[in-house]
């Protein structure tokens, strides 16, 4: 029996869930999926001049030295390496590649002032020294490295292989292609400009006394007068979950103005750019964190060899780590990676 997917403006589909709990939050706990911290090596490498902390996962079959294709990974906004991306690292590292991840500057265990300050183009600046750290690896075939991003991370992944020609394929998942113009069509445009107005008053008061003003990076409801970076029970619930069971380092804070450069943030325009690197784009039909609009009109922007996969999914979350939706995506990711970076990928 076949499976219709109905594909309409996020605002409309919300408004038919008639139990917005089921929409948010895991139907079921138990397809939670569990990282295996023994399949990890912790590494370091510089961004510019500040060192960056890093998880590197290796093909369980690699001898010890043997070149492997590579994949650099990004995730969430706010997010560790703990979080999110381990799902995606451990089964690209169980096809054959050789996967890091890392801590953006000012987050987790990477260096950077002041901390939990969050800018996307610090992010990519990060992103790309991440692929550069890669090529400098004797275990790693220069020839064959990709971008994989999940949320925030899949955007960044456009906008790296806009601006990245070293690399071979670019993917992402669930991606974050336009922040400011997504709050707009939840707020509307006056409660939008709102809360800009609060984010720039908080600014403006850093600004004046010098001492660093900060946000919470998590609520469970949306607000124009205290705002948090990410303000919904579904990122409340994700967030508050792992920084208690799988990342430590994870911060509840950022500082306020973080959220002037990330409501600026939008990769769409960068799309075309990633020509004539392969770009791959999968996305959850049901997300109204990084709805599908947007997803939709990335993959119109681009140009040259390009895909667009959509899940059948109930939320964003689910394809952070839940299965079956993880394992659908990566199963995606890697037949993209396969075909482009060479069938000799597989161990």
């Amino acid at each position: 029996m076949t499976k219709s997917i109905r594909i309409r403006p996020t605002a409309a589909a919300l408004g038919e869930v008639a139990d917005p709990s089921r929409y948010f939050l895991p139907e079921n706990p138990d397809n939670l999926l569990r990282a295996d911290p023994s399949r990890r090596d912790s590494v370091k490498f510089l961004s510019g001049t500040v060192t960056l902390a890093g998880h590197l996962y290796r093909p369980p079959n690699a001898a010890a030295g043997e070149r492997t294709p590579g994949v650099v990974m990004c995730g969430p906004i706010s997010s560790v390496k703990e979080q999110t991306l381990p799902h995606y690292a451990e089964r690209l590292a169980d096809a054959g590649y050789t996967v890091l991840t890392f801590d953006p500057r000012n987050f987790g265990e990477s260096e950077g002032e002041p901390r939990f300050r969050y800018d996307p183009s610090a992010v990519i600046d990060d992103y790309a020294n991440a692929v550069s750290y890669l090529l400098t690896r004797a275990d790693i075939d220069s020839a064959r490295v990709s971008a994989v991003g999940v949320c925030m991370g899949g955007g960044y992944a456009v906008s790296v292989g806009a601006r990245d020609k070293r690399l071979r394929a670019v993917a992402s998942v669930a991606g974050g292609y336009n922040i400011g113009g997504t709050f707009q069509q939840f707020l509307g445009v006056e409660s939008f400009a709102a809360l800009y107005r609060t984010i720039n008053h908080l600014a403006q008061q850093q600004y004046e006394s010098g001492e660093i003003a900060y946000i919470p990076a998590i609520s469970e409801a949306m607000s124009l007068d205290s705002p948090a970076a990410m303000m919904s029970p579904e990122a409340y619930t994700y967030y508050d979950r792992t920084a208690r069971t799988e990342a430590p380092t994870w911060s509840r804070t950022m500082t306020a103005d973080s959220m002037q450069p990330y409501l600026m943030y939008n990769a769409i325009g960068h799309a075309a750019l990633v020509a004539p690197t392969p770009l791959l784009l999968v996305h959850g039909t049901a997300d109204a964190s990084c709805i599908p609009e947007y997803a939709q009109q990335t993959y119109d922007s681009a140009l040259g060899e390009k895909e667009l996969v959509w899940i059948d999914t109930h939320n964003h979350v689910e394809l952070y780590d839940q299965d079956p939706y993880v394992s659908e995506a990566v199963a995606h990711v890697i037949r993209w990676l396969d075909h482009h970076l060479g069938d000799e990928t597989r161990p």
